[in-house]
This record gives structure tokens, C-alpha cells and sequence, in this order.
């Protein structure tokens, strides 16, 4: 007795993402928000799992994410931080 499946997985695009699908999923996370991931391959009219799309917006598409080397400052700031906290606490809730 657990969830449902999210899709029937027949029928849907898999492998790498095309850049037109990238922007019907950007432009449609613009207009609605994030969130109801299951419904909105459907509204979205991609042929997509909402599973594929929350993985793809969350750590590909989304504007405020972070690509390239760190800075040294950053660096350091993680060296201090590992320094007082060991490994107890996750890093990057501390850097956000």
C-alpha cells in the first residue's frame, strides 16, 4: 500500500533533454511556480515524468544555481566551518 505510480511510463520521452523541452518546463515553472510535480508534465504538455522534471528544473534550469570552481574565499569558509563542525551538519545548509 504505498503511492501510486506517477505515470504509466509508456509513451514518455527518456534519455537527454532537448533544449525545446527546456523551455516549455522554464517557462511554464515561470507562469505557475514550482511544485505538483506529478501534474505537470500533463499541463505542461511535455511527454515527461514529474519526477524527470522536478530533477531536471532542480538541478539544471533553475536561475539562482551556482556553476564553476568555488572561490577561495568559499573555500576557506568551508575548511572553518568543517574545522568547528566536523561532519555533523550538512555544509550547505550553512552556505545558503
Amino acid at each position: 500500500m504505498g503511492r501510486s505510480p506517477c505515470c504509466s511510463k509508456e509513451g514518455l520521452n527518456r534519455g537527454a533533454w532537448t533544449a525545446m523541452e527546456d523551455k516549455i518546463l522554464t517557462a511554464y515553472i515561470r507562469a505557475h511556480g514550482e511544485g505538483k510535480w506529478r501534474n505537470l508534465p500533463k499541463r505542461a504538455g511535455l511527454k515527461r515524468c514529474g519526477k524527470s522534471c522536478r530533477l531536471r528544473w532542480l538541478n539544471y534550469l533553475r536561475p539562482d544555481i551556482k556553476r564553476g570552481n568555488i572561490s577561495r574565499d568559499e573555500e576557506e569558509l568551508i575548511i572553518r566551518l568543517h574545522n568547528l563542525l566536523g561532519n555533523r551538519c550538512p555544509l550547505f545548509l550553512l552556505l545558503q
